[in-house]
């Protein structure tokens, strides 16, 4: 009813203005017309990833990382919260309980199912959650592992399961077994479209979990798909499996309102369930997987022209204007390979380092100030965005 209010006050206005011909076509266009004074709903969220609200309704949360980074304990404690209020630095945000659609497309059916009896059980068991005789709570999950079926097959019935149980929280794992080709553009591109959609139209928040490509850096999401993901996701986290250690970790990486500065460190006990713990002290190695130099970044060997202040904390903390530095190492060109821009930037803020320079090339893409896409060959290439 609403949406043909909507139509015959649209017709009404272009009759009165010198449009010669109201088709049908720009009915359709007007209706996705935006002024001032359009109405739109206030962004509700489902849950607070320290103290950073997240998990929008209506919107496409992406969750990545390398193979067995922790992107599945991370989807577990996301599920977990749906039950109990508080599960590690992950909260929900509102009283009700939440109806959750885990859409397993990777693991075997005992592997889901252990998960369920076992790591889920024991996550939403505690004062704000389960009691520990309590059964599992079926009636608010809808668990699919839909590993056999064919890729067609579990794109259709994701679109039936989510039209017919009307959950809360849709988590896909892993997105890219909806494809035949994660390459290939127009699927990539059409999919996200549905589950836009999806989200849109059942006022959920959908959860799409994707793998990280082998050079491990946290924006290169695995192919064409991952591209798509990263333009069109409300927010992406990070998942890591630190080096030397058994610590894992989960970073909010981007987000279009506000990226949480905390990162979640933990640990996994003997029986399946994670926990939190501090940040290792361990050496950091770069993108070859090489032990870094553990040398100070010295004030006085930098290019002060690209510095705005002087260090804030630390001997490696300082204020660059990361603006300036890139598009002075990028010129008038519009694009720039990986390589090719780690030898400008290095050179004109002389940075010996590479592992400070990755630092500086993710802290410029959390701004929003370059942007990472595909060549033609699909080799790694950044833009400048306009100011």
């Amino acid at each position: 009813m609403y949406m043909e209010d909507a139509k015959e006050l649209i017709e009404e206005q272009l009759l009165q203005t010198s449009s010669p011909d109201v088709t049908p076509e720009v009915l359709e266009l007007d209706s996705y017309r935006m002024s001032s004074d359009t109405e739109v709903e206030e962004e509700q969220f489902l849950f607070r990833f320290g103290d950073t609200p997240c998990f929008a309704r209506k919107e496409l949360t992406t969750i990545t990382g390398t193979p067995k980074s922790g992107k599945t304990f991370y989807t577990s404690m996301v599920m977990a919260a749906c039950v109990r209020r508080s599960v590690m630095n992950l909260e929900r945000i509102g009283e009700e309980r939440l109806k959750v659609l885990w859409y397993d497309t990777e693991q075997s059916r005992s592997t889901t199912k252990e998960i369920m009896s076992k790591r889920l059980t024991a996550m939403m068991t505690g004062d704000d959650g389960l009691k520990a005789d309590d059964a599992f709570p079926d009636e608010q999950f809808f668990v699919f592992n839909v590993r056999t079926a064919s890729y067609q097959q579990r794109a259709d019935m994701l679109a039936l399961a989510v039209a017919t149980y009307r959950p809360d929280v849709v988590i896909v794992d892993g997105i890219s077994d909806l494809l035949s080709d994660i390459n290939e553009g127009t699927q990539a591109t059409t999919l996200t479209g549905q589950l836009l959609m999806l989200a849109e139209e059942y006022d959920c928040n959908v959860t799409a979990v994707i793998h990280l490509n082998r050079t491990g850096e946290k924006s290169n999401l695995r192919g064409w798909l991952g591209s798509v993901l990263l333009q069109k996701s409300f927010e992406v986290f990070n998942c890591a499996a630190l080096l030397q250690t058994t610590t894992l970790s989960v970073e909010h990486t981007i987000s279009r309102k506000r990226r949480c500065q905390q990162t979640l460190y933990y640990e996994v006990d003997d029986h399946g369930v994670p926990y939190t713990t501090k940040k290792p002290d361990i050496q950091m190695r770069d993108a070859q997987g090489k032990f870094c130099a553990s040398e100070k970044v010295v004030e006085d060997k930098l290019n002060r022209d690209y510095i705005i202040d002087r260090p804030l904390q630390s001997d490696t903390d300082f204020e660059w204007d990361l603006r300036r530095l890139f598009s002075d190492a990028m010129g008038s060109l519009p694009c720039m390979g990986s390589e090719q821009l780690q030898q400008a930037v290095m050179r004109l803020s002389h940075i010996r380092q590479k592992q400070y320079y990755y630092k500086l090339l993710s802290e410029a893409e959390k701004s929003h100030i370059i942007i990472k896409n595909f060549d033609r060959c699909k080799r790694v290439v950044y833009m400048l965005t306009p100011r």
